[in-house]
């Protein structure tokens, strides 16, 4: 009997102890599930739960728990807090940013790099920067900042020049490009050294002729009737320099826009003959007949800058039109706007030379240069003058058939208007 009670004995300790040791797992995994719960939370984005353990010897774990749990949150609360001022600075940039991995993939693009090569993020994240740079200079470049190396190249393509800064990312391996369209920056440095290029060949013919005549004068054997030619070459060519620098002048100050346009009742049919009057001697000396038509108009503009377009117009006009030739400046109204028309039987323009013939210094026969003794910046000063008054200039010509200017003026006054 002794034997079978302490079997069992062992029997029913046995069972207790299994039944405990369920019991014990149960509430382990209870515990365990209550703080991945917490954690689940966290990492969902949410504020995390604070753990509860049933068993209170468990409490400074629990609190223990608890804090590290509460220092996650804050610590992913300032990473998001990062993230968002992060997306909010490239967002706005002007520049385009793109964040390469290791491997060359691209893991952030902003807006403006998205415009710059022509792509929608979701299509070219985690895909090989050459789906969306297609620069091959680019691997060659990458190679360098893989060893710390801080680098900028240009790509030009497609009428655009690109500048590309590449910079390592320490502890990534992965690389920031900062991409700027450097298009318009470099066509105004190449704009200014062409300015800087022709006003100095301008200048220098002009300075070599005064040098000639000031040192062949200053040798004295020179007669009285070469002295006099020589004296009118200097006051020539000083006029000319004197006109080259007026308009030079007159164009930075339009450029610079330090001088508002001023708005009044101009009757253009009015203007359009006394800027004619004015020239009819110089036309009637070329054998140039120089006349004015059209209906009477009247715009609300600035009155000295359209007189300053009709100038360098009709100047042009009489100047490049041979003897026996017509000039006629033409007032209309057209679709709710001013017109002025200054129209010449002249040479005429070559096709090829029509979208530059706004350009300074440009001319179209540099073989009357000397002869007709402009400067090469009327027609650049009418077209800036006209921008200014928010007015369009256009020519139409064919060669040998003539040329026609036409300025559209807006803000055509009505009868009424004050």
């Amino acid at each position: 009997m002794t034997a079978a009670w302490l079997l069992v004995g062992i029997l029913a300790g046995l069972a207790i102890g299994a039944v405990l040791a369920v019991m014990l797992r149960r509430r382990a995994l209870r515990e365990f599930d209550l703080a991945l719960g917490a954690l689940a939370a966290l990492s969902s984005g949410g504020q995390p739960e604070r753990f509860y353990a049933p068993q209170g010897n468990l409490a400074e774990r629990e609190e223990r728990f608890n804090e590290v749990l509460q220092q996650l949150g804050e610590r992913l609360d300032a990473l998001e807090l990062d993230r968002m001022r992060f997306l909010a600075i490239i967002g706005n940039l002007r520049a385009g940013v793109v964040l390469l991995d290791a491997r060359r993939r691209v893991q952030v693009i902003n807006p403006a790099a998205e415009r710059i090569f022509g792509v929608w993020a979701p299509e070219v994240e985690q895909t090989y920067h050459l789906a969306m740079t297609h620069t091959y200079a680019l691997e060659s470049a990458l190679d360098e900042v893989e060893k710390g190396e801080v680098l900028q190249l240009e790509r030009r393509e497609a009428g655009r020049t690109l500048q590309i800064d590449l910079a390592p990312v320490p502890g990534t391996g992965g690389t920031l490009l900062v991409v700027h369209d450097v298009t318009e920056e470099r066509r105004l440095l190449e704009v200014r050294s062409q300015f800087v290029a022709n006003v100095s060949h301008e200048l220098r013919t002009p300075l070599t002729v005064l040098g000639g005549f000031a040192e062949t004068l200053l040798d004295g054997a020179v007669d009285e009737g070469h002295r006099q030619r020589f004296l009118r070459h200097i006051a020539e060519e000083t006029r000319r320099l004197s006109l080259l620098v007026d308009d030079l002048l007159r164009l930075a100050a339009i450029e610079s826009g330090r001088e508002r346009p001023e708005r009044a009742r101009v009757d253009l049919l009015e203007l359009a003959r006394a800027v004619a009057e004015r020239y009819g001697p110089e036309a009637q000396a070329r054998g140039v007949a120089l006349g004015v038509e059209g209906q009477s108009a009247t715009a609300i503009t600035d009155r000295d800058r359209i007189e300053g377009i009709l100038i360098s117009l009709i100047d042009n006009a009489v100047k490049y039109t041979q003897d026996g030739g017509h000039v006629t400046v033409r007032v209309s109204p057209v679709a709710g706007q001013a017109e002025l028309t200054v129209a010449d039987d002249g040479p005429g323009i070559p096709a090829a030379d029509l979208p530059h013939i706004f350009e300074r210094f440009y001319r179209v026969d540099r073989s009357r240069q000397r002869a007709t003794g402009g400067s090469g910046l009327g027609l650049a000063i009418a077209r800036h003058l006209a921008l200014s008054v928010g007015a369009e200039l256009t020519v139409e010509s064919e060669l040998g058939r003539g040329s026609a200017f036409h300025l559209r003026i807006p803000g055509m006054a009505k009868a009424t208007d004050a």
